[in-house]
């Protein structure tokens, strides 16, 4: 769940996402992965347009992890999500998006250490760019036996074809595991452009069977 809150022209609006995923093992490498968003949005502060709310586009990720020796893994990570959601109601992006993401990890006994980088190609019916890439990296501190500590920093390509800069963020939480297939995670996240400013508060359940 993904508590959003946008700052614009002076102005501020809240959304908020919920995700459902379901991950499946499909082999001892592989994993496959579909998710339900939901996307409640605020009405508009400056235009004093009425929010809406509803299911975004359907996903659905393979991860296969194609190289683990010692510390080091590696996993791609391609995907799709499906325009099932309403463009009308800027539910959905109105056509199939594709994405490819290559995840790197490299452990210790305390230490993880992650790099993400991938693009996205980004179908849409709202002029927005086709072409968008990711970067981040991110550190994880094991603290005792149940607290894990969790740091990520990244950028990812703007969407508004007006604008030069893309937006930085900043993650910070923790996961706190409570039972071996019970996980539960906090964090808070802020994100900026030279037009835009984004802090959202982060929060999940994991459970495994």
């Amino acid at each position: 769940n993904e508590h959003i809150t946008l700052r614009s022209a002076g102005a501020e609006r809240d959304l908020v996402l919920t995700t459902a995923a379901l991950s499946y093992g499909l082999s001892e490498r592989t994993d496959l992965i579909v998710t339900v968003p939901h996307l409640r949005i605020g009405a508009d502060p400056l235009t004093g347009e009425a929010g809406g709310h509803g299911l975004v586009d359907l996903g659905l990720d393979i991860k296969w992890r194609f190289y683990e020796h010692g510390p080091f893994s590696f996993a791609l990570k391609p995907g799709a999500t499906f325009p099932t959601g309403d463009t009308q109601r800027a539910l959905g992006t109105g056509d199939t998006v594709w994405s490819l993401f290559l995840v790197s990890s490299y452990k210790l006994e305390e230490w993880n250490f992650l790099l993400h980088l991938g693009h996205v190609h980004h179908n849409n019916t709202f002029n927005e760019r086709v072409d968008l890439w990711h970067a981040s990296a991110a550190v994880e501190r094991q603290v005792g036996e149940i607290l894990k500590l969790v740091l990520d920093i990244g950028i990812d390509t703007n969407t508004d074809r007006a604008l030069k800069s893309d937006p930085l963020f900043l993650i910070a939480g923790f996961i706190w595991s409570l039972h071996q297939n019970f996980d539960f995670d906090l964090g808070y996240k802020t994100q900026s452009t030279e037009t835009l400013r984004a802090r959202s508060l982060l929060a999940g359940l994991t459970l495994r069977w």
